[in-house]
């Protein structure tokens, strides 16, 4: 062996240490500027090496450099070998947690054609991508077809495929119905899964089944009694069972006020940060200018504890001017009460003939107003409906929460909701 042999010996070595020192560093400190230096040397002394590309995909998606990511993964496909399907599936994944789920599909489909390298996984994320850009039916189809697949080729990864579907299911809106027996296949092949069995146990309350939602939240709670969202649907399942224990209520009279519904909507508010909080947060950072000046601010901590109205929204914004309606750019007048008017709607109320009424029965907490006898109102369920002079209540949208969200995106904010596509 000559000189020449050894020092090529030598400086492949290196490479080799200096990739592996790189993959190290990836797996515990994947956000390492160091990563980067490592890699490319690696590639310029070594271009054979193409797997260094993933390296560096993976670093840059740490540090959320997804631009540069996305040229990196591109890059390796664009050389068809052996780990073209790698970096497809990384960049499928990559496209579809960001919400660009048009690309995600064409990757989806690309990792389809993988012939025997094919795996369950690719199936179910086709059938993901499916329901933000075609039908959701088709889509949470494809994901049944997944577990039927495994099924033929491989039983023993059942269990972490129900698993998955269940909680595709549930990340991309499936409704409760098409939920409940998919989460309950999961739980029964692993019952571990936390998740999964209090998501199952607020769709056993949709679905009017309290006591066995009861039952699982106290499992949930034996495993982990701080579980807030458990706690929750605890106290939730105990007002469904104490006021038919008691002779208060009937099952039939909680369906007809949409106590399911409500539980089920509540529960994706928890699990996705959805709430009427985290909806006025994400309005705040894409409010036009005109609807920032026609907006007052936030009614005062005393002033808050003691008022009728909604707390989250006064303690946001303590309503908007008269007349200002328009700044939302929903085509029609429709500006926040104030914390004031709410409370002298509420006092006027106790007059008999007052209009808005609500009795103690009738749940009743305005919210807006389009200045000509028409008023917006939380009611039953926490839904919110329109009320006019003369006409039915008119439902607006499942929640407020919901109607926040709904301007979020009409400002140009991301849709968050499970099972929404963004709009174009």
């Amino acid at each position: 062996m000559t000189h020449h042999d050894d020092r090529d010996n030598l400086e492949q070595v290196a490479i080799v240490r200096d990739r592996d020192l790189a993959l190290e560093l990836l797996g515990a400190q994947p956000t390492n500027r160091r990563i980067a230096t490592l890699a490319h040397s690696v590639l310029a002394r070594e271009p054979r090496f193409t797997g260094t590309y993933l390296i560096l995909a993976l670093h840059h998606q740490a540090r959320g450099e997804l631009d540069d990511a996305r040229r990196e993964l591109r890059q390796l496909i664009g050389f068809q070998d052996g780990y073209r399907l790698t970096a497809v599936r990384i960049l499928r994944d990559l496209e579809y947690e960001n919400r660009r789920f048009d690309e995600a599909l064409r990757l989806a489909e690309h990792a389809m054609q993988g012939g025997e390298e094919v795996e369950w996984l690719d199936l179910m994320m086709l059938g993901a991508a499916t329901v933000f850009t075609g039908s959701r039916t088709d889509g949470w189809d494809l994901m049944d077809e997944a577990v039927v697949w495994t099924g033929r080729v491989d039983p023993t990864l059942i269990p972490k495929v129900l698993a998955k579907r269940a909680l595709l299911f549930l990340s991309t809106g499936a409704p409760p119905e098409r939920f409940l027996p998919a989460a309950e296949a999961a739980i029964a092949a692993s019952p571990w899964e936390r998740l999964l069995s209090i998501a199952l146990a607020y769709a056993y309350l949709y679905d009017y089944r309290a006591a066995d939602a009861r039952d699982l939240f106290q499992r949930v709670l034996r495993e982990d009694p701080t579980d807030t969202v458990a706690q929750g649907g605890m106290i939730m399942a105990r007002g469904f069972l104490e006021p038919i224990e008691r002779g208060d209520a009937t099952m039939d009279q909680l369906r007809e006020a949409g106590m399911g519904e409500m539980a089920w909507r509540i529960m994706h508010e928890q699990i996705f940060d959805l709430d009427i909080e985290h909806a006025l947060a994400a309005l705040s950072r894409v409010l036009p200018r005109a609807l920032v000046r026609a907006l007052r601010g936030p009614l005062r901590r005393k002033k808050l504890e003691a008022t009728e109205g909604n707390r989250s929204l006064l303690g946001w914004h303590d309503g908007q001017d008269p007349g200002t309606g328009d700044a939302w750019g929903l085509g029609e007048p429709v500006r926040l009460l104030s914390g004031a008017e709410v409370d002298a709607m509420a006092a006027a109320a106790q007059d008999p003939g007052a209009w808005p009424t609500w009795s103690e029965d009738d749940a009743f907490v305005p919210i807006a107003t389009d200045d000509a006898g028409s008023y917006f109102f939380e009611g039953y369920a926490s839904r919110l409906y329109r009320r006019t002079v003369g006409g039915p209540d008119v439902e607006v949208a499942p929640s407020l929460a919901d109607w926040v969200w709904d301007r979020v995106v009409d400002f140009g904010g991301e849709e968050p909701r499970p099972g929404r596509a963004p709009r174009g």
